[in-house]
C-alpha cells in the first residue's frame, strides 16, 4: 500500500515538472517590429511597440494559412 503511493505521488511529481517545463517555454522578445518575412506562420514574438498598458507588451503572431499578423497585449 505504502509502495503505491509512493509511486503516485512520485510519477505526479513528474507530470507537473514536464507540464511546468512546457509553460516555461515562452515567446522570444524582439526588437524589431516582426512583418510577414521574419514570422514563419504560426510563430509569435513579443515587441514593445509602446501602445500596450504598462506592465504588458505586444504578442504579435502570424497566422498559419494567411498573410496576416495578428497583435494582442499580453502581461510580461
Amino acid at each position: 500500500m505504502t509502495r503505491s503511493i509512493i509511486a503516485c505521488i512520485s510519477g505526479a511529481c513528474v507530470l507537473s515538472l514536464v507540464i511546468i517545463s512546457d509553460a516555461s517555454a515562452q515567446t522570444p522578445v524582439v526588437t524589431t517590429p516582426p512583418t510577414l518575412k521574419t514570422l514563419a506562420p504560426g510563430q509569435s514574438v513579443m515587441f514593445d511597440d509602446k501602445r500596450c498598458p504598462a506592465g504588458q507588451i505586444a504578442k504579435y503572431t502570424r497566422a498559419q494559412k494567411r498573410s496576416q499578423i495578428g497583435r494582442r497585449c499580453v502581461h510580461r
